[in-house]
């Protein structure tokens, strides 16, 4: 008993600092291992001893697992002194409900029906002591230790009405087995990111509850991944400036035009279409400055911020501005690539988060824009998981994307998509941010 109240208190303190373990779903398969100290009735006369034992289960729905045990124990006739071993084979099956507690641990509650085998050693031979069936109950504890292992903690009760006469004494008309179990669980097939108190997203703005730090923001209002609404202003000026330099170029364009159709000679029109290009040059010049300006204007403005959602907010912004700078570049650079940071999906899935929407944004204009660019949408994952899901995810992730671009504007002809699950590491996976860096989505000029 000393020994059990110093155990469980250790695991429980583990468990509460291990990363998050992967969530089962349904069609989830467990397998596991443990040791299990018994406690048999009273009337049974046999020792208290530790054992072993393996369970299988499988996930019906997402918190319900239908799960069979096999443990065995070795222990003895009391007294002890009498040196007569018995074994004890425990089968057991069960229905229980896994209640998440936080993202990283869950309480485990359910019953099932149990039989028990009794056999004695005696004269080099295992002869039978009999056996009895009844029902069953089980609480208990899950750790998550990482993406397929966990810490499993039990105890069960299980009752008898009517023992079999050989194994008690005196005779008894009921009696009960206590058990507490602990071991690892290792978890198959259709797996989840984690155990999560929700996926809500009460406001509606494409950020999980979980990881909404700005609740109740009005419907239809811009947010970054903190789900807070982007700095008004920046955001403002932003679009204020980006359709002063459309407006200047369809100017110049038009009076390009005009006066090449005024022209009555070549030396006319090659004039008009040298002054054009100056134009389009100057434009794309101080588009450039303009985007450099604000950059450096948040810059300034996130090292003197204060508060988690104002700074988070700025970030998102400066991020925005540095995408368009990295488009141009990619526009006007043959061959060239370009990451998109902040486009990001709902855990294991190819569905685009809210923020990212806003940011293909900008890409689907710049290539509407740039009619003779073609390129390639690719898919990046890390190396959590198989390799057949990560192949999958990776190309879901790819024609969603590339899906998005056609939807707003952009030829399907001009887009490939190609998933590349991670055989394109661009940092190590054995870091968070590491394995964060190497999830990502590419574009890469065809020409």
């Amino acid at each position: 008993m000393k020994l059990r109240a110093l155990v469980l208190p250790c695991l429980l303190s583990a468990g509460l600092w291990v990363p998050a373990a992967h969530a089962q779903r349904q069609g989830t398969l467990e397998f596991g291992l443990y040791a299990r100290k018994n406690w048999f009735g009273e009337s049974y006369a046999l020792a208290n001893r530790v054992g072993g034992g393996a369970r299988l289960g499988f996930y019906l729905l997402r918190h319900v697992e239908l799960e069979a045990n096999a443990a065995y124990t070795p222990t003895r006739l009391r007294p002890e002194t009498t040196n007569e071993d018995v074994r004890v084979m425990r089968f057991n099956g069960s229905l229980h409900y896994d209640f998440p507690l936080s993202d990283h641990a869950a309480f485990i509650f359910g019953g099932g029906y149990t039989y028990n085998k009794y056999q004695i050693r005696a004269g080099g031979t295992n002869n039978d002591m009999g056996h009895e069936t009844g029902p069953s109950g089980l609480v208990g504890f899950r750790f998550g230790l990482g993406s397929t292992v966990s810490i499993r903690i039990d105890g069960t009760f299980d009752y008898f009405s009517s023992p079999d006469s050989l194994l008690t004494f005196p005779q008894v008309e009921k009696d009960y087995h206590y058990g507490l179990q602990a071991g690892l669980a290792f978890l198959f097939g259709n797996r989840g990111e984690g155990y999560k108190s929700g996926n809500a997203d009460a406001d509606g703005d494409g950020v999980n509850d979980t990881a909404d730090q700005c609740p109740g923001t009005p419907k239809g209002t811009q947010v970054n991944s903190s789900g807070c609404p982007m700095v008004a202003a920046v955001n403002a000026d932003s679009i204020r400036m980006a359709a002063q330099a459309d407006s200047m170029r369809m100017k110049m364009h038009a009076d390009s035009v005009a006066a090449a159709a005024r022209a009555d000679s070549l030396r006319m029109a090659q004039e008009a279409q040298a002054k054009a290009a100056q134009a389009a040059k100057d434009s794309a010049e101080a588009a450039a400055k303009a985007n450099a300006d604000r950059i450096s204007a948040l810059e300034d403005s996130l090292r003197s911020a204060r508060g988690a959602a104002l700074r988070a907010s700025l970030r998102d912004s400066l991020a925005a501005a540095r995408m368009r700078d990295s488009l141009r570049v990619l526009m006007a650079t043959p061959n060239a690539k370009l990451i998109l940071a902040g486009v990001n999906f709902a855990t294991n899935s190819a569905t685009l988060t809210q923020s990212s929407r806003f940011i293909l944004d900008e890409v689907a204009q710049s290539l509407v824009a740039n009619p003779d660019v073609r390129v390639e949408v690719g898919g990046h994952t890390d190396n959590t998981g198989s390799r057949a899901l990560n192949e999958r995810l990776s190309q879901a992730r790819a024609e969603s994307v590339k899906q998005y671009l056609v939807d707003h504007g952009v030829s399907a002809d001009r887009l490939e998509a190609k998933g590349y699950a991670w055989d394109r590491p661009v940092a190590t996976n054995k870091t968070v941010a590491g394995r964060a860096m190497n999830r990502r989505t590419e574009l890469d000029r065809l020409n």
